[in-house]
């Protein structure tokens, strides 16, 4: 028969393991730290997107043709200066597509519209 004590060091163990939720951590807005990249592919062709940053390349996914793909980038991966561009590589072409240099703020919204002649592609940030 189990002494109280041990009952005791088994209520505690067990209280541990599961904290009081707090009661403001609905109030954390999860995309606080990130910015949101939307393309809307106007183009026939996939186009594989990434992101430039701090000499570095990171894949984001694929835009599929006609279609419009949304994507979220913690501000973390960008670095201390948070500047980056936006590259596509359309799928079975030998080109390469990119925005200017942006720069990223808590909670961008960034549109880049690749259209049908890919020259006319345009980037917003709001």
């Amino acid at each position: 028969m189990p002494s109280a004590r041990s009952l005791s060091l088994v209520a505690a163990v067990l209280l541990a393991c599961h904290p009081p939720p707090v009661g403001n951590q609905a109030l954390i807005d999860p995309n606080a730290d990130s910015i949101s990249i939307r393309v809307v592919n106007r183009n026939m062709v996939d186009v594989q997107l990434y992101l430039s940053h701090d000499s570095r390349r990171d894949r984001l996914g694929l835009a599929v043709a006609e279609t419009t793909t949304e994507f979220s980038v913690p501000l973390r991966v960008l670095g201390a200066g948070r500047e980056y561009r936006l590259i596509g590589e359309p799928v079975g072409m030998r080109i390469a597509i990119n925005t200017e240099t942006l720069h990223a703020q808590t909670g961008d919204e960034v549109t880049w519209q690749l259209e049908d002649s890919f020259a006319r592609s345009s980037v917003v940030v709001h």
